[in-house]
């Protein structure tokens, strides 16, 4: 199989931002690149503001429900730019080929409705065979959801924390989706859950061939179960690295948040952090958005445009002028 055959979404220069009357208009994210696989599961890390989110929502095409909109670069599911279809053309993919899990899946469930009605809800937007009860018993059941029956009947507060993320999931997997998109999926979890839920997204990439892209803040989860991993900062991807290769890093911004990874902390000793803040939401410097914050900048780096990813395409790429220097690191 070739990789133009494999390339399930490719994400291309990606900008997004707000027009504001008689303002100027504020860009959020400006030059996001990764791709997706057939079957992968993708990271995307990065601090608070980085555009994770905001990238999240390009793929399932809500950005104009919060005003904004991608305003330059292609989203290209299965050759297909999501950046310009109609609303008509989102519906048959939105729910459907493209799934969802929101990073507020914990309070998503309709406080108000039974499980089964709101799988039911996700279910009649599908064509299926057998009942629609039958259907979703089979949809907890994937979720690994016990006494179904009795679950069924319940309502989003009887249920844990875990219990609700799972049934936002087997919502989200109703139409058997070519992607999953799981935005931040294990957050207000306790540890041992979110290993569960965690292993859940394996099975179902292993069972189903689903492709999930999964927004984290957890560099070390996203390392372990991810195969390749994207690292977003001041809306810019700023490195794309295989799993497995993040002691290799090539940008100082992941050397920074792999050096900041409080699973490698010595006990008893100082947590190592990112020095500075990042910068404000469109207000970024000429050049490098990493420059302030760097130890490794040069004259160079605060000149022009944000520095482009070099690298194979499906390899190793960072947004890095001077990777060379850095890289053995």
């Amino acid at each position: 199989m070739s990789v133009a055959q494999k390339r399930l979404l490719d994400l291309i220069d990606v900008e997004i931002g707000i027009v504001r009357p008689r303002r100027k208009t504020l860009v959020i994210v400006k030059y996001a690149n990764f791709s997706v696989n057939y079957g992968e599961m993708v990271g995307v890390v990065g601090e608070s503001g980085s555009g994770k989110t905001m990238l999240c929502r390009a793929i399932i095409g809500t950005l104009h429900r919060r005003g904004v909109s991608i305003m330059g670069g292609q989203v290209n599911f299965e050759g297909e730019d999501l950046s310009k279809i109609n609303e008509a053309r989102w519906k048959m993919l939105r729910g459907k080929v493209i799934g969802y899990v929101p990073q507020s899946a914990l309070a998503g469930p309709n406080p108000v409705l039974t499980i089964a009605k709101q799988l039911a809800e996700a279910l009649e937007q599908v064509d299926g065979t057998g009942s629609m009860e039958s259907r979703a018993k089979e949809l907890l059941d994937l979720v690994k959801i016990r006494r179904i029956d009795t679950v069924m009947k319940q309502y989003p507060y009887q249920l844990s924390g875990g219990m609700r993320q799972r049934v936002m999931i087997a919502c989200a997997l109703a139409s058997r989706p070519k992607i999953l998109i799981a935005d931040e999926p294990t957050t207000g979890l306790d540890v041992t859950v979110q290993s569960q839920i965690m292993d859940l997204l394996k099975e179902i990439r292993r069972d189903l061939g689903t492709a999930i892209i999964l927004i984290s803040h957890d560099l070390a989860l996203v390392d372990e179960v991810c195969d390749k991993i994207v690292v977003m900062h001041a809306g810019a991807t700023v490195e794309v690295v295989a799993s497995g290769n993040m002691s290799q890093p090539r940008h100082p911004y992941t050397i920074a948040l792999n050096a900041s990874r409080i699973d490698i902390a010595k006990p008893g000793g100082n947590l190592t952090i990112i020095k500075g803040n990042p910068p404000s939401v469109g207000q970024w410097n000429p050049g490098c958005r990493f420059v302030e914050r760097c130890d490794y900048r040069e004259d160079d780096c605060n000149v022009g445009e944000h520095p482009p990813l070099v690298g194979e395409k499906d390899g190793h790429q960072t947004a890095c002028l001077h990777a060379d220097k850095i890289k053995t690191i």
